[in-house]
This record gives structure tokens, sequence and C-alpha cells, in this order.
């Protein structure tokens, strides 16, 4: 059954720990439910929406988390802080909700926002389900609902964000009823037996609250179609990219641009990780997966893929020091200069090259073991976090697109306006089907700024780069849009010129219908920063 226990607040931070609040109340939900599932979600409806009435009554906005994974900024100080860490279930369907000449009911399945990626993934690959999810992020430390409700993709390149999953989304307002919002293009669930447990919401609504932001209301399950489990083989290596490289992969030819370790096979997954500083004609690194073809579960599969950027910091520490004298630092940029001591591309480098570089490209690994599990990393003694942001822009203008971030890197006349906080790591995805999803090309290369974070005790530019790469693709007349789960650095005006009004316009009409008195129950600082609040 489904409880939410009331308790006394206090500090609270994101994974991040790039947002830190204090909140006066705390309220955690908690998942248990066995037996009948449409029983089981009507209960669960009446639990959650008794709070939110209550909660409402009180003129009190709830804040509701998980993992706190996204580094946007959630909610205000004030707000009840609703904790979803213990909402976690997950139900097989019964044969009886789908409706007639569904193919492939046993890839369905019903999922509490609150639950752990990491959960689902083990749950649908056990032997007999024999499942998996078509793409997740690059970590699995995220709840179901921060995944989706971002737009968090796994750049498997002929795939979108983690949002094509979903097939429902059921929402708690705080109305009597429950709220069932499904894909109007793909039917699945009957709707004599969705009554059961809640209302059905207007079809148009599916696609805006798809990609949700936190602002649709309590996520309280999604429908989530898998796939059959596959397996690919990982291949790791650094190198210098071929002149005609940006082109290739502009035109949509990765097994050309890969060369010869593709042997004509076109990738499930590729990131290449690029030194900002170090010009266009040295080495980068590069993550791939191929699709390995087997029957059945293999007898063996490759170990866990645990090692990630961020141990390169971890474990070099203090060894990375150095005394950078090629293309300086401008001289009165004294902080920023002490910072540089630290490389931290060269670092992550450094580590990728004794770590990780390898060729298991007929080792068979499920997405789950390709996928990294989340854990804090330490610089001499303290916790080092990171700093990410990411900018979707067209494929086929990523070549004119890292050519201006390189130079904005690497200064002019050899001095330098950032410090080696940062490295660029590319990634390729396909457009997505939400109103708001971040991914919106048809083909797209999202660049990510990953660095040390803004709270690192020597300050970092990683946020200023950002910033000025905005103004930069702007001049140049690349359009793009920013990942809302990390650093989103946009307003409202930015946001109206990259999803047009009505993209804007219907996602606060929708908002509107779907909270009614309650809308500002589900405000944050982030949807007043983007002008996404309700009318």
């Amino acid at each position: 059954m489904t409880s939410i226990e009331r308790e006394f607040g206090g500090p609270w931070m994101n994974e991040h720990r790039s947002v830190m609040k204090f909140h006066r109340r705390r309220a955690e939900v908690r998942e248990d439910g066995t037996g009948d599932l449409a029983t089981l979600l009507a209960e669960r409806g009446r639990v959650l929406s008794r709070f939110i009435t209550e909660e409402a009554a009180k003129d009190r906005e709830l804040c509701v988390t998980g993992s706190g994974w996204s580094q946007s900024d959630l909610y205000h100080n004030l707000s009840t802080h609703m904790d979803t860490s213990e909402d976690e279930g997950i139900w097989e369907v019964p044969a009886e909700a789908f409706v007639d000449g569904l193919q492939g009911a046993h890839r369905y399945v019903m999922v509490t926002g609150g639950t752990k990626v990491h959960r689902l993934m083990e749950w649908l690959g056990k032997a007999g389900r024999d499942l998996s999810l078509r793409t997740a992020g690059s970590h699995k430390g995220q709840s179901i609902a921060g995944l989706v409700g971002t737009g968090s993709h796994g750049s498997t390149w002929a795939e979108s964000g983690a949002e094509t999953h979903v097939r429902g989304i059921l929402l708690a307002t705080g109305a009597e009823k429950q709220t069932w919002l499904a894909d109007p293009a793909a039917p699945v669930l009957r709707e004599d037996w969705v009554r059961r447990f809640a209302d059905i919401g207007d079809p148009a609504h599916f696609a805006l609250a798809r990609v949700h932001l936190g602002g649709m209301g309590f996520v309280s399950a999604y429908l989530i179609e898998a796939v059959d489990e596959f397996y690919c083989g990982l291949v790791k290596r650094a190198r210098v990219l071929p002149p005609d490289w940006f082109d290739l992969v502009g035109e949509g030819r990765f097994a050309v641009a890969m060369g010869g370790i593709a042997n004509g096979r076109s990738p499930r997954y590729y990131e290449l990780t690029f030194d900002p500083f170090d010009g266009a004609g040295n080495e980068v690194l590069e993550t791939i997966w191929f699709d390995i073809a087997t029957d059945g579960k293999p007898a063996q599969t490759g170990a866990q893929v645990n090692h990630t950027t961020l141990e390169a910091i971890t474990e070099k520490g203090v060894q990375g020091l150095v005394d950078v004298t090629r293309n300086p630092l401008a001289a009165e940029m004294v902080e920023a200069r002490l910072r540089d001591l630290i490389d931290v591309p060269q670092m992550i480098f450094d580590d990728f090259k004794e770590n990780d570089v390898c060729d298991e490209a007929d080792v068979p690994r499920t997405l789950t073991q390709l996928t990294a599990e989340w854990h804090p990393h330490k610089l001499m003694g303290l916790r080092v976090d990171v700093y990410n942001a990411a900018i979707a822009v067209p494929r086929e203008r990523l070549g004119e697109a890292m050519r201006i971030a390189r130079e904005m890197a690497e200064g002019r006349n050899n001095i330098r306006q950032f410090s080696k906080d940062f490295v660029y790591t590319v990634r390729f995805a396909k457009k997505s089907p939400a109103t708001m999803g971040f991914l919106r090309f048809e083909d797209n290369a999202i660049i990510n700024i990953d660095g040390l974070p803004k709270n690192f005790i020597l300050g970092t530019d990683a946020h200023l780069a950002a910033e000025r790469l905005q103004q930069l693709f702007a001049k140049a007349g690349i359009p793009f849009a920013m990942h809302w789960g990390k650093d989103a650095q946009m307003g409202p005006d930015a946001i109206r010129r990259q999803y047009g009004d009505a993209a804007v316009d219907g996602y606060r009409a929708a908002r509107s219908a779907l909270l009614g008195a309650n809308a500002e129950v589900f405000i944050s600082p982030a949807l007043e920063q983007w002008g996404l609040q309700s009318d």
C-alpha cells in the first residue's frame, strides 16, 4: 500500500550539491503494494490526492524529489519536501487491462515515478523476463520521474530521450480521482480498466506532459514499454580524428567515421571526449557500443562498467599539478591560474588511457552493465562533485559548433580566458516526441560541458564557458536547446525562441487544465525562471 510519513524538515541538497535549501516540512512517500493492480492504483490515488489537497488548503507548495539528480532550482525554502526515495513499485500489467490485438503485451510494465532506474533495469532483466530499457542516462541513479521528466537521454544515436518509453502517465493532482494521459497514437490499455483508478485526460496533454519538468502534478506511475534484452560489445580508444570526421558524422555515416574498427557496423552508442584547450589535430577519447546478436541470454557477459571520468580527478589528485607555459591564462586571472594547476582535461585523458582503453567488441554486455553506478568521489579527502551543462545542436552543424567551442576555450594570441576546468563530451540522439523535450532537431549532437562544480573551493570557469558558448552559438545562427536536468541557463525569452510560442503556451495551458486551483502547489523557482508557470 501507499503511505505518506510526515516529518520535520531541515537542510537538503541535490545529488551534485549544486542546489542547497532548508525546508520546514518533509513528507516521505512509501510504496510496498501488491495484489490487484487497478485496486492498488486507486488506493494510491486516494492517499496522494488527500495529501495534496491538505497541503493546498494550507497554501503550501510541494517540492517532489527522488534522487535529487537535477541541477535545476526545484523549490522554495518554505515548500513541503515530498521525498520519493522509498516510493518504489514495479508491477506487471494484467492481461485484461490491454486493448484487443495488442502485440508484445509482456513488454509493458507499470512503475512508480520514484523508482530508481537501476531497480527497474534489474527487474526487467531477470531471467524469464529478459527485457531492457531502450535507453537511459549515462548513470542509473536517477528516479524514473526525474529521468523522463527532464528528457534525459542515453545518447543511443538512433533513439531519443527516455520519454520514448512512456505510453501512459498517471498523475495525482489533488482532484478526487487521478488523471490518466495516454499516447493517442498507440493505445495500450482499455479505458474501462483505467477508469477503475483514474479519469481519462485530454489526449492532447500527453505530449506536453511527457517531459513534465515537475510542473504537471505528482507522477504516481508510468506505463513503460520495454524492449527485448539486447547485448553490446564495448570499445574505448584514444585517436586523432580524420579530417573529414565532422562531415561524415553530419551525414550520419558513423561506421565510415569510425574507421576499420566498425567493420561496416553503425554503433548503438557513440561518445567522444574533447580537450577544449588542445587544438583540432590532437587525440579525442571514444566510447562505442556495437550490437551483438545472440540466441537468448549468453552464458557469460562482461563486467559491470563503473569507471567514469570523475574517477580521473579522484585517482590523479595532486599528481595532476602542472605548470602551464603554452597558451597561459591572462596574467590578472590569479585565482584561475591557481586552478589551472589542476588540469582537468589532462587528468581525464591520462586516466582514460591507463584504465579504460579496451577492445571488447565481442564481449556481450547488457544496458545495465554498460551504464555506470553513481558513486561520489573525493579529491585530497574532500568530495568533488561535477558541473554539467548540455547543449543540443543539429548534428549537421556539429563541426561548426565545435570549431566555435574550441576557439572560445583556446583564446587568442596565445592567451586564454578560461581555466582548464572542463571538457567537452559529445553524444548523439534523435528528436524527442515530447513537446518540451530538449532534443529539438531531427538528428541531435549534444555537447556536454563537464567539469568542476560551482561550489569548488577554488572557483570554476565551467559554468561561465556554458554561458559564453550559448552567446557564440546565437551569434553564429546555430540553433540549440539546453538539457533541463542539467544547468539549464535559460530565461523565458530564450525558451520561447527555442521552443516556440505554441509549445510554451500549450505547456502553461495544460498545467492549468490538469491542476486547476492546485497549480500553485506544483510551482518551483525553475518553472518561474523559465516562464512556464500557469497564468
